[in-house]
């Protein structure tokens, strides 16, 4: 039984006007990617790939939903050979449903990959157009250890203008919250958001699918050492060189009594947050169910850097179709 998540995250939204989607049962040598398991020259560096194009993905995927509302087969959908990345299927967020809080999420997903103190994860994400952000934030991918003691995400909006001038409606930045001010860091600060900082700010735009790399190195438990880098470009067009926005060398996920812990866990959420603020549009002040999505594509976790994707996936032939709406 697929577990059910409680109440942090995760959005995903239903495309309007889609009434057909086929499941692609593709060749995996066409749409692996060279460094993947299954590719030409497959690397022992690579920790983990996914590209949504096999009917199997509910086996690798531990996927839940608000209140159990969606079904895990929709969790990826394909249709017309581009729902993805350059790829017929992708995993995305279904419609977001309200928390009885603050915001709205709806699918919860979540794959595991071997325990790593230092790593890069490489995905294509895509933003629904229209698309309204979240008055505080819309968290997006999450890493953390497996009995979630130690977490951190990108957000693809966070808004805290104008106290931060490098935040703002969809622009990303990256989330810690084991780093608050513990006894032990003897009362320095709290460094829960970290913004870009690499003055070639970005502001995603709906309709767009973006190249995220992230790059993380735990602290020394305890000490303010940490490494979080985070390039995104504009993938609707050719990447010659990826754009670093973010790059913080003093993160702390590990407090002295966390040493060992590992990163081993990753998750795909959107959570729609800030319906309370300024003005409370929170039901039933507003809708209980927001129509608007983000899709993942092509994701690769290594200890080695990553890059745009190898090889462009070619479309498979649908072999299944499912009916939805």
């Amino acid at each position: 039984m697929k577990r059910a998540v409680g109440m942090l995250l995760v959005g995903f939204v239903t495309l309007a006007g889609i009434a057909a989607v086929g499941r692609v049962a593709a060749p995996r040598l066409s749409t692996v990617e060279t460094s993947c398991p299954g590719g030409k020259t497959p690397s022992s560096d690579v920790l983990m790939c996914e590209d949504f194009e096999d009917p199997a993905f509910d086996d690798r995927w531990n996927i839940g939903s608000h209140f159990e509302t969606w079904p895990a087969a929709q969790f990826v959908l394909c249709s017309n050979g581009n729902f993805g990345f350059k790829s017929g299927c992708a995993a995305w967020s279904n419609q977001l449903i309200f928390d009885n809080a603050w915001g709205f999420w709806g699918y919860d997903a979540r794959r595991a990959f071997p325990p790593q103190p230092e790593f890069y994860v490489r995905w294509y994400q895509y933003i629904s157009d229209p698309y309204v952000w979240g008055a505080l934030e819309d968290k997006a991918v999450m890493v953390h250890d497996s009995a979630d003691t130690i977490t951190t995400y990108v957000a693809t909006s966070r808004n805290q203008l104008p106290v931060e001038q490098n935040s703002g409606p969809g622009v990303p930045f990256v989330a810690n919250y084991q780093d608050f001010d513990w006894p032990e860091t003897g009362g320095q600060y709290t460094r829960v958001n970290r913004f870009q900082n690499q003055g070639s700010n970005i502001t995603l735009q709906p309709g767009t699918w973006y190249l995220f790399e992230w790059y993380l190195k735990l602290n020394t438990p305890g000490v303010s050492d940490g490494v979080t880098k985070l390039w995104i470009d504009d993938a609707s067009q050719s990447i010659a060189a990826q754009t670093l926005r973010l790059h913080h060398s003093d993160m702390r996920w590990l407090r002295t009594r966390d040493a060992g812990r590992q990163f081993s866990v990753f998750r795909l959420t959107v959570y729609h947050n800030g319906c309370d603020r300024p003005v409370n549009t929170c039901p039933p002040n507003g809708p209980s169910t927001l129509n608007q999505s983000h899709r993942w594509d092509q994701i690769v976790i290594s200890k080695t850097p990553i890059g745009p994707m190898q090889q462009p996936p070619i479309p498979g032939v649908p072999t299944r179709l499912r009916i939805i709406g």
